[in-house]
């Protein structure tokens, strides 16, 4: 028993000491998912900026939790209204990171999301109306995250495709003609990490 206790421990240790850190950024092209057809949507440009920790569990396998704002969205017209809904989330994907080839990487995870703030924007001939209405909105998002990203350096170079796998909208106020089926977020990332 002694021996698996220090067998861990010595896991633990060695964990912790070779872990790094560091920031990323980049853009969101963003959609919202559906059960039903809605309008004409459009992909929505937006942000994401945050910092991570990379800790390897072998040469192959290492685990990256990161926590990031992310500016999540889409743009769609219904008639002659042209709207722009922005979501924005703080973040928290946990990648399992496979290098199969030295410095290629793949990855996948789940992605926790807290709702931090909203914005619709309605524009018709010569009017704007913007509104911001976060009880419309469920306040945790779940997602799931699959990517592949390349090393050099102490930086590397990522893509990242992100599934929702729960409604934006909270039970009861789905609208934009979908019969109260659900949106989904839904984007690609595309950005920068520098490591410490």
């Amino acid at each position: 028993m002694k021996k698996i206790f220090g067998l861990l421990g010595l896991t633990v240790m060695s964990l912790a000491y070779s872990q790094s850190f560091g920031v990323k950024g980049g853009a969101n092209i963003s959609t919202i998912s559906k059960e039903n057809t809605w309008g004409d949507t459009n992909s929505k440009i937006g942000f994401y900026v945050g910092a991570y920790m990379n800790a390897p569990v072998n040469a192959l396998l290492s685990i990256q939790p990161e926590l990031i704002y992310n500016n999540m969205g889409v743009k769609y017209k219904n008639n002659n209204t042209s709207h722009t809904l922005n979501l924005n989330y703080i973040s928290m994907p946990i990648m399992f990171q496979f290098e199969l080839i030295p410095k290629f990487y793949v990855e996948g995870g789940p992605q926790f999301g807290v709702l931090v703030g909203n914005k619709n924007k309605y524009e018709s001939d010569n009017k704007t109306i913007i509104e911001k209405d976060k009880d419309a909105y469920n306040q945790l998002d779940l997602s799931g995250g699959i990517g592949l990203g390349f090393k050099f350096n102490n930086m590397a170079i990522g893509a990242r495709y992100i599934i929702g796998f729960t409604d934006i909208k909270k039970n009861g106020s789905t609208s934009w003609n979908n019969s109260d089926k659900q949106l989904r977020n839904s984007g690609f990332q595309i950005g920068l990490q520098y490591g410490f």
